[in-house]
């Protein structure tokens, strides 16, 4: 294949180039298209009625928004809505103020509401989106887009086989000192540290060395704990493991778990995207690390024969790729929410000037994304690969002729959406800083993993009209219900004091129905005042209520029978 590009592909010229390029650009906004149709259809769900807050005027600590009730789309409500409406009237809604709160937006279908704060602001629930900061970075982590990171892990801390001690003491002790954590911090990423490991030598004797082993632990759980509440946790990265030391790796991994657990840290073992030998015991290590990292990169680099992509989704037969490399974790019933795939921000250049004649690619460097788009994006068009799904330039620097192989907003959004397929937990970047925060790479993030509305809930609802009215007595019953055990007492004193005047108690012997209205009265204001201000149950509230309007009918007709017998 890359012979007929290196050949046919450069004689074709720019136009061929680019014929290239289009073609790819149709097949993959087919998936961009699809998500935006998903979006639209989440859009339409939603009443073009909103709320907008504005913080001039919206001082106070709840957000009040009143509208017309809300008529079901179906059901006895929608067919007397007329009823239905007169009796709610309105509805006011108290909403917590919160300060990323800026739109409240009202689905109509479902009764519901949202916060609409913008893709860019928050990820969605559920998601990981974790990046590395390489210490050669600098403070470029100033700059980084961390609403949209939800893990940041520092690069690195280097293991000393020797001791278990750092080898890179000034690194670690730069972290410490800078503002990378109370950056993380601020917007609530999680912090983590990269803990590395490399060479089948230095691996063989730091895991064959539980002195050592323990000494690692020791001081990495003490360099975590001097920046009080700065870590989430440890991440590990051991490459270049022998199959002898596989059993002992297995159990520092549950050695360290314990121990960071014990500390309130998690643990996250990178691992790489083909698990040569079946070093990595994953089924045995599921239980003790929070998330693994597929490091799903590097496929083709310095150590390959051959140029290609760097992270492809699919590969030729028995190729390793992002799909063996996913599955690999699946078909052992490991769960794709306790996975990461990390994806590069960086591409590799091959020279291929002999593979024309016959002869061999060779590895040239690679390039940060940043350097990729400044040196060619503006002379030549990108080729689009569909087996991968990844895309590379075909170069002519002077007498040599190049290929370039990379990830960009396209690849990723596509590979963002295959990881979304597979249930996966969320992706990562090695390494941050490499794209120079490329709004076209992190707005293709913002449209995958953004969360552009939240769900909220009102924190209190007013409703006038008929039914508001008897909702607010409702809520006030106790206090109601105490007022009419008062007015029925001043009923009883009332009529007790009352009959002290002649007049009074001619009136009552003249008319029976009026002792029966009163009486009646008394009775209803005992049982609602008993049940209202007790708030017990209405069928011992009405025998309680009976009662004790019974008595007090009965000592009304005592009293009454005695000021009448005093009469005759």
């Amino acid at each position: 294949m890359f012979l007929v590009i290196a050949s046919s592909g450069m004689s074709q010229g720019l136009g061929g180039v680019r014929k290239g390029l289009y073609g790819a650009k149709r097949q993959v906004m087919r998936e961009v298209n699809r998500s935006k149709r998903d979006a639209n259809q989440m859009n339409r769900l939603l009443s073009n009625k909103k709320r907008d807050v504005d913080p001039a005027s919206d001082t106070s600590e709840y957000i009040m928004w009143s509208m017309a009730p809300n008529v079901p789309n179906s059901g006895m409500i929608r067919d007397y809505h007329y009823v239905y409406t007169f009796l709610h009237d309105q509805q006011e809604y108290a909403f917590s103020r919160d300060p990323d709160l800026k739109t409240i937006q009202w689905d109509s279908v479902n009764n519901e509401f949202y916060k609409r704060i913008g893709k860019g602001e928050k990820l969605q629930e559920g998601t990981e989106v974790m990046g590395w900061h390489p210490y050669w970075m600098g403070d470029s982590y100033k700059e980084y887009r961390y609403k949209m990171l939800s893990i940041i892990s520092f690069y690195a801390y280097d293991i000393n086989p020797n001791t278990g001690a750092a080898s890179n003491p000034d690194i670690t002790d730069s972290l410490l000192s800078s503002s990378l954590p109370d950056s993380a911090a601020k917007y609530g990423t999680k912090l983590f540290l990269s803990v590395t490991s490399f060479g089948r030598k230095n691996n063989h004797k730091f895991l064959r060395d539980q002195h050592s082993r323990d000494f690692f632990i020791s001081e990495v759980l003490a360099f975590m704990a001097s920046r009080k509440g700065a870590f989430a946790g440890v991440d590990l990265d051991f490459e270049e493991i022998d199959s002898a030391d596989a059993p002992k790796f297995t159990e520092f991994v549950k050695q360290l778990s314990s121990r960071l657990a014990a500390d309130e840290y998690k643990l996250i073992l990178n691992v790489p995207y083909f698990n040569e030998q079946n070093v990595f015991d994953y089924k045995a290590l599921a239980g003790h690390v929070w998330y693994f990292n597929i490091m799903g990169y590097d496929f083709s680099g310095e150590h390959s024969a051959y140029p290609g992509s760097v992270a492809p989704i699919n590969a030729l037969t028995n190729q390793p790729s992002l799909e063996t490399a996913v599955n690999d974790f699946l078909n052992l019933e490991i769960s794709g929410q306790q996975i990461i795939l990390s994806l590069p921000l960086y591409g590799v250049t091959w020279d291929v000037t002999k593979l024309k004649n016959g002869g061999g690619a060779r590895y040239e460097n690679s390039l940060p994304y940043y350097m990729i788009q400044s040196r060619y994006d503006a002379i030549y068009d990108p080729f689009y690969d569909a087996l991968s799904g990844s895309f590379f330039y075909v170069i002519q620097e002077d007498d040599k002729r190049k290929m370039c192989w990379f990830e960009n907003e396209i690849s990723l959004d596509l590979k963002f959406k295959w990881a979304q397929s597979k249930n996966l937990k969320g992706i990562g970047f090695w390494a941050l800083g490499y794209d120079q925060n490329s709004n076209a790479i992190w707005k293709t993030v913002e449209d995958n993993y953004g969360a552009e509305l939240i769900k909220i809930e009102p924190i209190h609802t007013e409703l006038s009209g008929t039914y508001g009215l008897a909702k607010a007595i409702v809520s006030h019953k106790r206090m109601i219900g105490l007022g009419f055990l008062v007015l029925a007492a001043f009923l009883a004193l009332g009529f007790a004091l009352s009959l002290r005047d002649w007049r009074v108690r001619e009136v009552l012997f003249q008319s029976q129905g009026f002792r029966f209205i009163y009486g009646a009265v008394f009775l209803l204001m005992a049982i609602v005042g008993l049940q209202w201000w007790l708030n017990i149950d209405g069928s011992w509230s009405l025998i309680v209520g009976l009662l004790v309007g019974a008595i007090g009918i009965a000592i009304i007709n005592i009293i009454f029978n005695r000021y009448r017998d005093d009469l005759r």
